[in-house]
């Protein structure tokens, strides 16, 4: 007699379920443009200039007519009842996309997520997706960043991370860490600051703004990737000697005299002198000179500048040089030159132009002009 009581319970919890999704409702062009943001207030707001649409918690089935703004960048569809998203393949241009707390169990092939070129943020968490296949399509996507899938029965499979991690060339974070050296790099030595999943590369997914509007969702964006730039910056090896390498070999580059050595006043007179006689100056602290002095035989001066503790010295070497250098390659070594037929020779004014000889004008009377003699 238990058993047919229990029936009747059941069958109304089944209709109650079949009253609540019943509830749900299909995005309409109206209730994205009221929930929509445009980057831009001049702008007229229709649904091909929208750049920001937050739907969370409306109780969505599906996208409805969210493919025609085709101009998205930020979606924000959390909390809702959507089960497939192969619709958005008609917003390119998406750079953050929020689907956590859905319905999706198999996510779309790897054509989809080539084509959003500019998506940098997926949030998948908290879903129904189970198969780490369906996960390998999201390693088609070339600028994806930021990637969490917790919460999902695909995080319980054995080595789920490595897998993602070195799957996707350029994701920074997953889930709520920062991806460490040693996850993508074969023998990296290993310490207590560097290790993955560590507290020094965990970060929180702050809550999104309370009012979307285009400012507020894309300086929200640009906190969340400074957050884990910051972070790799400071607990990445080789970004912190990519860092070292370049700051040395810049301030080699750009290196001057300091205000401490005796001899920085006389040698910035000396470079000074040197620069109005037509010297050049190379990195190696080296200065080469080109041209002769009265000389046609293509040769030129080398100056050597040696400075020492107590003295500057300048020895005039009188030689044949390739100042390569100085020279590109549209033009031969400067041992090869030849005065007369470098393009960029100065002529002697006095040589070419001949003095001015001014002549008297004569007047005829007969004649409204006046005539040389």
């Amino acid at each position: 007699m238990a058993a047919p009581r229990e029936q009747p319970e059941r069958s109304k919890i089944l209709t109650d379920l079949r009253l609540d999704r019943s509830h749900l409702v299909s995005p309409s062009k109206s209730l994205i443009l009221s929930c929509g943001a445009m980057d831009s207030t001049l702008k007229e707001k229709t649904l091909d200039k929208i750049a920001v649409v937050n739907l969370s918690r409306h109780y969505l089935k599906n996208l409805g007519s969210l493919p025609l703004c085709s101009a998205l960048k930020i979606c924000i569809l959390s909390r809702n009842y959507i089960t497939k998203i192969d619709a958005l393949a008609n917003c390119p241009n998406l750079i953050k996309l929020d689907l956590h707390g859905n319905h999706i169990i198999n996510l779309p092939d790897g054509y989809f997520w080539s084509d959003l070129k500019f998506l940098q943020v997926l949030f998948l968490h908290d879903n129904i997706i189970g198969d780490i296949r369906t996960v390998k399509s999201l390693f088609s996507c070339p600028s994806l960043v930021v990637l969490t899938l917790f919460d999902t029965p695909v995080s319980l499979v054995p080595n789920y991370r490595h897998h993602i991690v070195n799957g996707i060339l350029s994701l920074k974070a997953l889930d709520h860490f920062v991806i460490a050296d040693e996850e993508i790099i074969e023998d990296c030595l290993r310490r207590k600051s560097f290790r993955a999943l560590s507290l020094h590369l965990f970060f929180h997914l702050t809550a999104p703004p309370k009012i979307s509007t285009w400012q507020s969702e894309l300086a929200h964006f640009r906190t969340l990737l400074s957050t884990i730039n910051n972070i790799l910056a400071h607990h990445s090896p080789v970004l912190i000697i990519q860092r070292w390498s370049r700051g040395f070999l810049t301030r080699r580059k750009l290196r001057v005299p300091g205000s401490r050595n005796d001899n920085y006043e006389q040698t910035k007179k000396l470079s000074v002198e040197l620069c109005s006689r037509g010297i050049h100056v190379l990195e190696d602290g080296s200065v080469w000179v080109a041209g002769s002095r009265g000389k046609d035989d293509g040769r030129c001066n080398s100056i050597q500048l040696q400075i020492d503790k107590n003295k500057l010295q300048i020895d005039l070497l009188e030689d044949r040089c390739e100042a390569n250098e100085i020279t590109s390659g549209l033009y031969p070594p400067i041992s090869q030159w030849k005065m007369e037929n470098t393009p960029n020779l100065k002529p002697n004014k006095s040589k070419v132009f001949h003095p001015r000889t001014f002549r008297e004008p004569a007047f005829d009377p007969n004649s409204d002009r006046a005539r040389l003699l």
